[in-house]
Order: structure tokens, then C-alpha cells, then sequence
């Protein structure tokens, strides 16, 4: 997870060219993979415990991560009578890592779909934490909109940085308690991959 602010008058950058908003909240998603090797479920479920991508959430690999980067620009107002909100945009990248298998045809038939109904699962699953991610971008805007005029515009920011972070740290409750909820996609696995 990562937030980036930049408070701005009339443009986004991240880095030249400059990034123009063509809506409020903009959502970029991409895949990655990593590959793994093996002939059986049992095989797949030891490869993608080594093979997997680290989570920093959860310290240890996993078989499968959905990961954010969120940035958002404040659009601001300055007057006689303080500094105050006319816009907020926000920019969310949405990375899912997800395992592939090498070679399905060297695969029996039983265990390549054994293979692809786990990976079915592991993508489900992520594509979740990418809702509930959308769903944090919708309120960080939302929030930013809702703050009231401050003296100083440098007060409206560490205003921002502290509503951001609070619905940071918010999301990541949400997310964890969706694993602990999802459970039994766990368990359907354990059984794809124990043979049951």
C-alpha cells in the first residue's frame, strides 16, 4: 500500500507527462504473474508457498496479492478568509500477483482442473481486496471534499494527510477481516489440493 498527496493548483503529475484527470476517482488495475512448475495440486500448493509474492500485510509469502497505490491532489482555494477545498482527485493503481503455471499440457487432465479451479479461487479472492480498495478511494475523496475552511492552506493538508491516513489504516481493518471471513475459500482449497 502506498499514498502519495500532491497538492496542486490546476495539474497532476506523477512525473512528466503530466497526468490529466478525466474523472474523480480514476482506477488503473493490472495483473502480474509468477510462475510456477509442478504435476499435481499438492505440487502447485508447495510451489506457490515458495514462489508467491511477500506480504507485507501478513509477513510471509502468499499464493496471491492485491496491492494499492493511491494518490490524490487537492484542488484549493485560497481567500481572505482562509484556505478551502474546490476539488479533490484521486488516482488509485491496483496491482493483482497471481500465480501461473508453466506448462498445463505436461498436466493430467484431473489435476489441470484441479489447478484451475484453485487459481479461480485465489483470483476471486483478490478481485475482493480490489473492491474494497475502490471503495477506500471513493471515501478518501469523499472525506477530502467534506473538510471544512482552515486558516492556512499548509493547515488543510496536514488536515488531508491525517483524514487519509485514518481511512488507511481503516481500510486495512476492513481487508484483514475479509480474509479472516473467507475462510472457507481456504478450506475448499485445502481439499482441492489434499486430493478429497
Amino acid at each position: 500500500m502506498n499514498i502519495k498527496a500532491l497538492i496542486l493548483a490546476t495539474s497532476f503529475c506523477f512525473a512528466a507527462p503530466c497526468i490529466s484527470f478525466a474523472a474523480p476517482v480514476k482506477v488503473k488495475e493490472k495483473n502480474k504473474f509468477y510462475t510456477i512448475q509442478g504435476k499435481t495440486a499438492a505440487e502447485f500448493a508447495v510451489a506457490m508457498s515458495k514462489r508467491g509474492p511477500y506480504s507485507r500485510q501478513h509477513r510471509k509469502r502468499a499464493w496471491a496479492t492485491a496491492s494499492r497505490d493511491l494518490s490524490y491532489q487537492l484542488v484549493r482555494k485560497r481567500g481572505s478568509k482562509g484556505c478551502s477545498i474546490r476539488d479533490v482527485k484521486v488516482e488509485l493503481e491496483i496491482v493483482y500477483t497471481l500465480p501461473k503455471l508453466r506448462n498445463e499440457r505436461s498436466v493430467s487432465k484431473r489435476q489441470r482442473s484441479k489447478w484451475r479451479r484453485m487459481f479461480n479461487l485465489l483470483n476471486k479472492h483478490e478481485k475482493v481486496h480490489g473492491k474494497l480498495y475502490k471503495q477506500f478511494a471513493r471515501n478518501v475523496r469523499s472525506q477530502l471534499l467534506r473538510m471544512p475552511r482552515a486558516s492556512s492552506c499548509r493547515k488543510l493538508d496536514r488536515q488531508a494527510t491525517k483524514i487519509v491516513s485514518a481511512l488507511s489504516e481503516k481500510d486495512s481493518l476492513t481487508n484483514d477481516r475479509f480474509d479472516l471471513k473467507d475462510r472457507r475459500n481456504y478450506l475448499l482449497m485445502e481439499r482441492i489440493y489434499s486430493g478429497s
